[in-house]
C-alpha cells in the first residue's frame, strides 16, 4: 500500500510536467527542461515548509472552536494517613 500511494504522489507531482517538457524538447537549446525543473523543485520546498504551519493552524482553529471539557471530581473513599 505504501508504495502505490509513492507511486501516486511522485506521478502526480511530475505529470503536469511532461506537458512543459514536450514543448520544451521542440525548442532548439532545451533548456527550458531546467528552468521548470528548478522551479518544481523550489514549488515543492515550499508546499513542505506550509505544511507544519497548516497543521499547526489548524490546530490552533480547532481549539478555539472545541468545547472546554471541565472534569468532574472523583470522591475519594479510602484515604490513608
Amino acid at each position: 500500500m505504501k508504495r502505490l500511494v509513492q507511486l501516486g504522489i511522485s506521478s502526480a507531482l511530475l505529470l503536469p510536467v511532461t506537458g512543459m517538457a514536450a514543448e520544451a524538447a521542440e525548442r532548439e537549446d532545451g533548456s527550458m527542461v531546467l528552468v521548470y525543473l528548478f522551479l518544481a523543485t523550489c514549488g515543492l520546498i515550499v508546499l513542505l515548509q506550509l505544511l507544519p504551519v497548516l497543521a499547526m493552524v489548524f490546530g490552533i482553529v480547532r481549539g478555539l472552536f472545541s468545547k472546554r471539557r471541565v472534569p468532574k471530581p472523583v470522591p475519594v473513599k479510602h484515604r490513608q494517613r
